[in-house]
C-alpha cells in the first residue's frame, strides 16, 4: 500500500547528511574534542516576522533593551597597541571611547563631557589624555579628572565624584569587548565554551592584515544573515561549488552557549561531477587555475587534499616560528566560521581567516556597516604589527575594487546583491513572515531567540 504522502504524488527527498565529522574521522590529526563535536538546538520551523527588519520600533527596542546590555566588539587589541591609542567606538547613538590606558589595560568610556556632553573624541589616534575641545575639561587616561577650568565658577562640582563613566572591558582572540551593562556576566562566561574550540589555533596568533568597511542601505541583521548558511552558495556564488560540500556544510547550535553557533564547510573536495572524474593532480590544477595559484604537486599515493593541507601547515609554522604540526587537515582548509551574539563572526583556521562585524550605521534601521577583518599569522617571537588601517569602500565602488580583498572581493559583491536585494523585497512583500529552512537555515533562527530574549527583560 502506498503511504499517505506518496498517495497525494509527494516526492520524498533523501535529507542530505553533513560530512565535517566523516572526514575528521579519517584524518590522522585529531582537532580538539569540543571542534568535532556536534550539537542541534532544534528551534522547530517558524518564520520570522518581516517587521523585525523593517520597523523603526523594534529597531529601538533593539537599542534600548539589547545593544545596551550585550558585549560587542569594539576593536581589535593591535588598532590600539601603545597607552594612549583610542578608538572611537559607535553603535546606534552611542558612543565610546576606548583607550589603551597601561601597557595592560583598556578602558571604555562613555563619549561626552561631563559638563556639556561635547564629544570627548570625534576620530581614533593617540591621546595624552582626555580633553574636551569646547571648555577644556580634561580627563586621564584611567578616567579621572585633571581640569575643571575655571573651576571657581562651579562651586557644586566636587572633582571626586567627577570620573568618566566607563564600560566594562575584556578582550578574547585579539579583539576587544565592551559591555555597557555594570551587571552583566563577564565576556567569558558570556561566550561559554568557545575558547576550547579556538584553543589549537587561537586568533591571538594573528595580526590584522587587512580591513574593510561599507555602508549598506541594509538593516543591519538582512546584511548579516547573508553570511550564516552555505544553502545560498550554489546559486550565489556559482565559481566555488565544484571543489566545496557547501550543500553538506553542517550547522551546530549550543543550548549551554547560546550565544554561541557555528557553521562548518569542507571547502577543499570534490564536489561535482567534472571533479570527482578528476585524477587528484588534474584536481590541483584546476583549483590552481580557479583561484590563480601555483599549482600544487600531488606525489604518487597521495591526494590534492592532504598535499594542500601539509603546505599550508609548513607555510603556516613558518609565519608563525613555531610548529604547527598537529593541527588537523579540516583546521588548516576548511570554512569554520562561528557566531558570536550579537555581531561578530570569527572564523577558525587557516582555511578562510576571516573576521565579520555588523552594526548599525549611526541610528539608522535601514543602513548598517558591514566590515571584515583578514588575519594572518604573525611572528610570535617578535612584536605584533599594528593593525592595517580600515579602508572604507566608497559610493560606486564595489569590493572587488578593494586589492586588499584579493579574490575574495568578487564573492563579496556577490553577496552585496542578495543584502540590497533582501532589503527592498521585505518593503515590497505582501507577506508578514519569511520563511527559514529548519536546518540549514537555523542558526538565524537560533541568534533571533536570543534577540527575543532580552527584549523580553
Amino acid at each position: 500500500m502506498q503511504n499517505a504522502a506518496a498517495a497525494k504524488g509527494s516526492v520524498e527527498i533523501a535529507k542530505k547528511e553533513p560530512t565535517p565529522v566523516s572526514w575528521m574521522a579519517t584524518d590522522p590529526r585529531q582537532p580538539p574534542q569540543a571542534y568535532q563535536e556536534k550539537s542541534f538546538v532544534d528551534l522547530g520551523t517558524s518564520g520570522l516576522a518581516i517587521s523585525r527588519y523593517i520597523d523603526r520600533s523594534f529597531h529601538e527596542r533593539e537599542m534600548k533593551q539589547m545593544w545596551s546590555k550585550v558585549w560587542q566588539m569594539a576593536c581589535h587589541e593591535h588598532e590600539i597597541p601603545n597607552i594612549g591609542d583610542s578608538i572611537v567606538y559607535e553603535i546606534g547613538e552611542l558612543s565610546f571611547v576606548v583607550v589603551r590606558s597601561s601597557e595592560t589595560t583598556i578602558k571604555a568610556y562613555r563619549n561626552a563631557c561631563l559638563h556639556r556632553a561635547m564629544q570627548l573624541r570625534s576620530c581614533d589616534g593617540h591621546v595624552t589624555n582626555l580633553r574636551c575641545p569646547f571648555h577644556g575639561w580634561t580627563w586621564d587616561l584611567e578616567g579621572a579628572p585633571v581640569r575643571v577650568a575655571e573651576q571657581w565658577d562651579f562651586p557644586q562640582v566636587d572633582k571626586e565624584n567627577l570620573r568618566l563613566p566607563e564600560a566594562q572591558v575584556a578582550t578574547w582572540g585579539g579583539f576587544v569587548f565592551i559591555n555597557m551593562d555594570p551587571d552583566a556576566p563577564p565576556l567569558h562566561e558570556y561566550i561559554g565554551n568557545l575558547s576550547e574550540h579556538f584553543k589549537s589555533a587561537p586568533l591571538e596568533h594573528r595580526y590584522v592584515a587587512a580591513h574593510v568597511a561599507r555602508i549598506v542601505p541594509s538593516n543591519w541583521k538582512v546584511a548579516m544573515e547573508a553570511f550564516l548558511e552555505s544553502y545560498h552558495v550554489s546559486p550565489t556564488h556559482p565559481q566555488s561549488v565544484t571543489v566545496a560540500e557547501y550543500a553538506e556544510t553542517q550547522y551546530d547550535t549550543y543550548e549551554h552557549s547560546p550565544n554561541i553557533s557555528r557553521l562548518l564547510t569542507i571547502s577543499v573536495a570534490a564536489s561535482a561531477p567534472t571533479t570527482k572524474a578528476m585524477s587528484e593532480q588534474e584536481l590541483a590544477d584546476y583549483v590552481a587555475k580557479m583561484t590563480e595559484r601555483e599549482p600544487v604537486k600531488v606525489p604518487a599515493g597521495s591526494t590534492f587534499r592532504a598535499t594542500l593541507a601539509e603546505q599550508r601547515r609548513a607555510d603556516v609554522g613558518q609565519a608563525l616560528g613555531i610548529d604547527v604540526s598537529h593541527l588537523s587537515d579540516v583546521e588548516m582548509l576548511d570554512a569554520v566560521e562561528y557566531f558570536v551574539f550579537p555581531n561578530f563572526l570569527p572564523w577558525h583556521g587557516y582555511g578562510l581567516p576571516i573576521v565579520y562585524r555588523f552594526r548599525p550605521y549611526q541610528d539608522h534601521h535601514d543602513q548598517c556597516i558591514l566590515e571584515v577583518y583578514l588575519l594572518a599569522p604573525r611572528k610570535l617571537s617578535e612584536p605584533a604589527p599594528k593593525a592595517a588601517p580600515c579602508v572604507w569602500v566608497q559610493e560606486g565602488q564595489l569590493f572587488s575594487d578593494i586589492p586588499q580583498l584579493g579574490r575574495l572581493g568578487v564573492i563579496f559583491d556577490q553577496d552585496y546583491v542578495n543584502i540590497v536585494g533582501m532589503q527592498k523585497g521585505m518593503k515590497a512583500t505582501e507577506k508578514s513572515e519569511i520563511i527559514l529552512g529548519h536546518y540549514q537555515e537555523s542558526r538565524i533562527r537560533h541568534y533571533h531567540k536570543r534577540i527575543d530574549d532580552f527584549l523580553a527583560k
